[in-house]
């Protein structure tokens, strides 16, 4: 019996740890697995970010076109650089959103994500990439944007 106990205890203690860090990861830890995963695998990662959603065919769908986009985006912008964090807001503790800029040698791609945690546990809400960062940029440098021009 001491044997059982002694081989049980190590995997009761690992189930727990293993439990207790996915209990404690904030928005930010699930980011920067995510870039960790898509620096060798990008569509790896895709699937790591929705791994917490309860998937049906619609979810599995939508997965699949987000994969496909990306592949084409990926393609066209040559090597990847790493990413860096742009901005970060959040709605009380519940809502947060993370946006980064992933850089490519080409052209860089913004990934946001908006995490929900309804109980305990972050996980995916929205998650989006674009390439428009350099149209935002030019419209945020707009006179209409000046401190000035809003009084």
């Amino acid at each position: 019996m001491k044997k059982i106990f002694l081989i049980l205890c190590p995997v009761l203690m690992l189930i727990c740890t293993v439990a207790a860090q996915a209990q404690e990861q904030t928005p930010a830890d699930i980011s920067k697995k995510f870039f960790e995963v898509y620096a060798a695998k990008p569509m790896d990662a895709i699937d790591y970010i929705f791994s917490g959603v309860t998937q049906n065919r619609q979810v599995k769908d939508d997965i699949t076109a987000i994969k496909k986009n990306l592949k084409v985006t990926i393609d066209q912008g040559g090597a990847y650089n790493g990413y860096e964090l742009i901005t970060e807001k959040s709605v009380g503790n519940t809502m947060k959103l993370l946006s980064y800029m992933a850089k490519y040698d080409k052209q860089p791609v913004r990934f946001i994500f908006i995490y929900y945690k309804p109980k305990d546990v972050w996980k995916i809400y929205t998650f989006q990439f674009n390439t428009n960062l350099d149209d935002e940029l030019t419209s945020a440098a707009g006179v209409d944007q000046l401190k000035e021009n809003k009084q």
